[in-house]
Order: C-alpha cells, then structure tokens, then sequence
C-alpha cells in the first residue's frame, strides 16, 4: 500500500477509531494516544493490509486490541480477565470497562484517605514504577522515609480493603 493510499483510507478511518477508543478508555487523550499507537501499527503493516478483505473492521480490531492493552498496562487489569478471541463482542468489552472503572473508582475514593506524600509515594512505586532512588529524589526524603511512608500507606489500603 502506497503512503498516499494509506493516508486517505486512514484519514476517513480516524474519526471512527477516536470514537471507538474514546468510549472504551474514557478520556480524550488516552485515545489520542491509543490511536495513534494503532495507526503506527497499521502503517508499519501496510504491506500486508493489501491481503485484508475489510480493512476498516482490520483498523477498528487493532484500536480495540489497542485499548485492551493500555488498560491492561495502566489499570493492572488480569490477562485472564479479558479475552482477545475473535467473537469476543462490544458488549463483553463494555463490560470490563465498566468493571475496570468500578475498581479504579474505589481505588481513586481509598487513595483519597491517604496522606499526600503517601498518595505520591504508591502512584510513584505502583504506577509510574520508579526506583526506590528516584522516589528519593523526587520526594525529598530519606531511604527510611520512603519505605516507611509507602508502608503506612499500603497498610491502611489493605485495612480498607478488609473492611
């Protein structure tokens, strides 16, 4: 497939595919991103997306695979918990979304009982991932500090959980 060619059928396509991750992830910019990311794939594919009968349901399936992925990355959701079978339908992605969203939301209102160096410190260790150095640097304290601050917190997280 020629850039141009690829350029035109992805352009009538984007519109779609921004909806399409939009009602799936939520937030403007996450699809952005999500969708961009699939038109990357898609282009680094063009050779083959000659061979395909119905390349607009091709670019939706990938922006939808796309999505599963960054939630799976961003939201800690179980590989098992979603599956990328072919007859896998909207509605059964529907669902984990909201399912996903439900535990977001609880874990965003248990966060919020939290300190605000203790909130930093589980989204800097859980979700950004740093290292126990760089959560130094960035939070200004000491090694002690930081395990002592993230063990507190995570303390009262499984206490709420319990309850």
């Amino acid at each position: 497939m020629t850039q141009d060619a690829f350029l035109n059928t992805l352009m009538a396509l984007q519109p779609a595919m921004q909806l399409t991750a939009e009602k799936l992830l939520h937030t403007e910019a996450d699809a952005e991103d999500t969708v961009q990311e699939a038109v990357i794939e898609l282009w680094e594919r063009r050779n083959d997306l000659q061979h395909v009968l119905n390349l607009e349901g091709y670019a939706m399936q990938t922006v939808k695979n796309r999505c599963i992925s960054f939630l799976r990355k961003h939201r800690d959701i179980a590989t098992d918990n979603i599956s990328l079978l072919d007859g896998v339908d909207d509605e059964a992605i529907k669902a984990e979304v909201a399912l996903t969203e439900e535990r977001a939301s609880r874990l965003d209102d248990m966060m919020s009982h939290l300190s605000e160096r203790q909130r930093e410190a589980v989204k800097m260790k859980y979700i950004d991932r740093l290292s126990h150095e760089e959560m130094q640097r960035r939070l200004g304290m000491s090694s002690t500090n930081v395990y002592a601050t993230l063990s507190r917190a995570v303390s009262t997280l499984k206490s709420m959980v319990k309850q």
